[in-house]
């Protein structure tokens, strides 16, 4: 508690200081920092394709990536979109924990011309798709699909995990580019 008095006082001082000229800003870091605990936050990396991502609480690679306009007689609703089934392992390497749950929506899709913007997975129903939620013991690994749907055109696309903690902190963003084939 003596750090976080400390820095909230050194936050007070640097207000005054600051004053009229991005106070607000220096607030906002400050307390961030108070939150993150020591956490890595704030950074983006991306991968090269191929490449394992290492995140706070597991790693995930790309296996493979398709494109598939109908799975078990489903389509997407827009007849200018495809799905795109995206083949993951995830292994879970997280220390301070015995098991890690897992949900669809921990990974997001982008393609080129997105932005920021990215699209959640769909819930599971097709065969070899991750389930909704599960969990991974210390060491364990899973493989499975994740499928979304996209523009038929789309290009240029990247599978991404932002870390969020427990306590709703969020950390690292991590981007592993891929192809479809």
């Amino acid at each position: 508690m003596g750090k976080k008095l400390a820095a909230l006082l050194l936050a007070g001082c640097l207000l005054l200081a600051a004053a009229g000229c991005g106070a607000k800003d220096v607030l906002e870091d400050v307390g961030t920092e108070i939150k993150a605990d020591g956490r890595a936050h704030g950074q983006t990396t991306s991968h090269s394709e191929g490449e394992t991502a290492k995140t706070a609480f597991f790693e995930y690679t790309v296996n493979s990536a398709r494109m598939e306009p109908e799975i078990e007689d489903y389509t997407p609703t827009d007849p200018n979109h495809t799905f795109v089934v995206v083949n993951i392992t995830v292994k879970n390497t997280f220390e301070d924990d015995a098991k890690i749950p897992m949900f669809y929506t921990d990974f997001t899709l982008t393609w080129d011309g997105m932005g920021d913007t990215t699209v959640y997975p769909e819930s599971e129903f097709a065969e070899g798709q991750l389930p909704d939620e599960y969990e991974l013991f210390k060491g364990e690994s899973r493989t499975g699909d994740l499928i979304f749907v996209a523009p038929a055109d789309a290009k240029g696309f990247s599978l991404r995990y932002i870390e969020v903690w427990d306590d709703d902190f969020e950390g690292n963003s991590y981007f592993i580019p891929f192809s479809v084939g």
